[in-house]
Order: C-alpha cells, then structure tokens, then sequence
C-alpha cells in the first residue's frame, strides 16, 4: 500500500491498526523495503 502512495491513515483505516502502528511499519518501509514487512510468522 505505501508502494502505491497510500496514507499512512488510510492504511491503517484499511488495516484496522492504530495509526502509531501504520507509521511503524512505515519506517520500516522506507528504511527495509518490503522485506522489512514481512512477517515473523505465528510463535
């Protein structure tokens, strides 16, 4: 979603997380690219 340009309130509106949550995964966005997003997987 931040690849299309989407706001970090509209991907979190979209997501159902708090917006400090989408400014998170923003960071970590911009700094890891999509690697950085991906999941740790369950426990």
């Amino acid at each position: 979603m931040f690849e299309r340009g989407e706001r970090q309130v509209d991907v979190a509106s979209a997501l159902g997380v708090s917006q400090q949550t989408a400014s998170k995964w923003h960071r970590a966005w911009l700094t890891g690219g999509h690697e950085a997003l991906e999941g740790a997987g369950r426990a």
